[in-house]
């Protein structure tokens, strides 16, 4: 279990100026800092904090306690803005069955009615608050991550995190309750890609699709060696290419 310590912050949305966020949208919201699934391969750790190092990642969650409050103060802010939700943990990793932040937020968000709000996650926790999320309407879009069609794979490299079959159980109940959702394929770890494609396509329109980024920080560095030909630059470039053709024959949008 990780160490859990309640904080409050002095703000909660982070301005996004730079980086693959910028551009698409406006702000950053995050009601925990570090997260529990703790993925191998989680970038966050590129950025470490002054009170954490990157070798701890997974060990530690800040719960920012007076992240709904936040958001009522910086309302101004809020209204006719782009929030992506969240880019730097999981919003429905398992302290938010105790914390209920994530929640909390999104009943503050809908009092000052963003312009777009995209919720990204890898957890089936999401659906408690599916009552909240067909209030937003078209403003909202849902991104679930889905780094594999292999549950080996997925257990490997995210062994904390929900299986994969939550997650596309996850798409299916999101999809049939008429939110707008997509898969998030990054980053892309060994995988099927005709199978993997043929499991995501009846629920989603688009995909967002990204490579494995700083293995450096990785906290299990024997699965680079595990699949080392697959995670080789040009064997990789390859697969990343291969996917992209599998998508379009479905005519699903790429992103990037």
């Amino acid at each position: 279990m990780p160490q859990v310590t309640e904080v409050l912050a002095r703000s909660i949305l982070t301005p996004q100026k730079a980086g693959s966020l910028a551009g698409a949208y406006d702000f950053s919201l995050n009601p925990y800092a570090g997260c529990a699934f703790a993925c191998s391969y989680c970038y966050v750790p590129k950025f470490p904090s002054a009170r954490h190092q990157p070798e701890h990642w997974g060990g530690w969650v800040e719960a920012k306690l007076n992240a709904p409050q936040l958001i009522k103060k910086e309302r101004a802010l809020v209204f006719g803005s782009r929030i992506f939700f969240s880019s730097a943990t999981d919003p429905y990793q398992y302290i938010e069955l105790k914390y209920r932040l994530s929640r909390a937020c999104l009943v503050e968000l809908l009092k000052y009615r963003p312009k777009k709000l995209t919720l990204h996650t890898r957890s089936h926790l999401i659906l408690q608050d599916l009552d909240l999320l067909k209030q937003f309407g078209e403003s909202l879009s849902v991104g679930i991550s889905i780094t594999s069609d292999s549950e080996q794979v997925i257990r490997e490299f995210e062994p904390q995190a929900p299986s994969l079959a939550r997650r596309l159980h996850l798409l299916k109940t999101l999809s049939s309750e008429g939110i707008s959702v997509f898969a998030s394929l990054a980053p892309l770890l060994p995988h099927d890609g005709k199978n993997l494609v043929r499991l995501i396509k009846p629920y989603v329109s688009h995909v967002w699709l990204d490579q494995l980024r700083w293995p450096e920080v990785s906290t299990a560095p024997e699965l680079f060696k595990r699949y080392e030909a697959y995670f080789q630059e040009d064997n990789y470039q390859r697969a990343l290419l291969r996917l992209k053709k599998h998508l379009t024959d479905y005519e699903l949008r790429v992103k990037p």
